[in-house]
């Protein structure tokens, strides 16, 4: 066999066995991209603001009473209605007026006292509860209603101790109402008193123009720091590890990679942190949503 014949004997052996071998898959080791939503960096004025409870009270109130006892015959008053002092708020028929009935018939001279008794309002203001109504029977220094002066309204805000020296009087504030409305104030007055349960300062804040029912429950914030010119990102972008500790946010490179960067955070308010990040600028891009867990160098799309 010459040396021709065996190159091509080996040729035919080399191609019959490509032809029987199966050919591989392809793997994909490209991994998918993770859909997140993304923030950019600012740099601006913070502020940090501290939040207390508050109700609302009426600072001056007075009580009706009666100084007579008998039936009410007469009584035109409501919750919420005006009246000032010297007005007649109801008219009383005693016992003895009755009695005095039956003896006008011998003598007609009795008549002028069996007409009912006008019992006279000691205090001004509005009617905030009425405790009798018509036909009822009351006794004399009974409390007959509540009388409540409109611009004695104030807030009572409960400060907890330790942080009472960070209120003075003065202090601009803001009261958040349940309704979602806004009122501006300031702190105006110092009470003497600790709450014994919850050990809370009490502080007022006067509303005299402001038309709020009492016993309202509110939040009353009022600036605590201020930072000027620092770095702000969302609160959402903020990462940390279960110690608190380490803090970082995810930035992203070239639109599709999130590179895990180490911040420290300064001040925060309701929606933004102030950070110190020696590898972030403004108009940096880091992720809001998506990012948790997120490992290091992670492909990603931006939604958003």
């Amino acid at each position: 066999m010459n040396l021709k014949t065996i190159l091509l004997l080996n040729l035919a052996l080399c191609t019959c066995f490509l032809s029987c071998k199966k050919s591989e898959p392809t793997v994909n080791t490209k991994k998918a991209a993770i859909d997140v939503t993304t923030a950019l960096v600012r740099r601006g004025d913070l502020q940090e603001y501290l939040t207390f409870n508050g109700v609302t009270i009426y600072q001056r109130k007075e009580d009706i009473r009666s100084n007579v006892t008998g039936y009410v015959t007469q009584m035109r008053y409501k919750v919420g209605d005006a009246i000032y002092n010297g007005q007649v708020f109801a008219t009383v028929r005693t016992k003895e007026q009755d009695a005095l009935r039956d003896a006008v018939k011998i003598d007609s001279s009795l008549a002028r006292f069996i007409g009912s008794m006008a019992l006279k309002s000691n205090a001004s203001g509005i009617i905030k509860t009425l405790s009798v109504t018509k036909n009822d029977y009351i006794a004399e220094g009974d409390i007959l209603a509540s009388v409540v002066q409109p611009q004695s309204l104030a807030i009572q805000l409960n400060v907890p101790f330790e942080n009472r020296n960070k209120i003075e009087i003065g202090l601009p504030c803001e009261i958040l109402i349940p309704d979602g409305s806004h009122i501006a104030a300031t702190i105006t007055k110092k009470l003497a008193t600790v709450d014994a349960f919850s050990q809370s300062q009490t502080y007022l804040i006067e509303l005299p123009n402001t038309d709020l029912p009492e016993g309202l429950s509110v939040q009353v914030k009022l600036l605590d720091k201020e930072s000027k010119d620092v770095l702000t990102i969302p609160k959402s972008a903020l990462q940390t590890n279960e110690l608190l500790t380490d803090y970082w946010v995810l930035k992203v490179e070239h639109d599709t990679l999130a590179v895990k960067t180490a911040v420290i955070p300064t001040l925060k308010n309701d929606t933004i942190t102030g950070i110190i990040a020696e590898g972030l600028k403004p108009n940096d891009q880091v992720i809001t949503q998506g990012a948790y867990q997120m490992q290091d160098s992670t492909f990603i799309k931006i939604t958003n």
